[in-house]
């Protein structure tokens, strides 16, 4: 799995240029999935296990998610997940 400090994470809104400068790369590639019309459930499930090796359920990952919750940047939106830009 890739390393993501999740206290240096930027509060605040995200913006494109917040979104490119963020380390590590499969970090990006996640926000910018959840672009547009988002990701479905199953399209974010393939894109963990593909890039961060373990699924929605993995403990690191649900610290992942809640923590670009908890900054507004990435969330659920019905079915979809979605990035937030602000």
């Amino acid at each position: 799995m890739p390393a993501v400090d999740l206290e240096s994470l930027p509060s605040g809104p995200l913006s494109m240029a917040g979104l490119l400068a963020l380390e590590p790369a499969e970090l990006r590639r996640l926000l910018k999935g959840g672009l547009r019309r988002g990701l479905s459930t199953d399209d974010l499930q393939a894109l963990l296990e593909q890039d961060w090796q373990g699924g929605l359920e993995a403990p690191p990952v649900q610290a992942l998610l809640a923590a670009l919750q908890q900054r507004g940047w990435f969330r659920c939106d019905g079915d979809r997940w979605k990035t937030h830009l602000g």
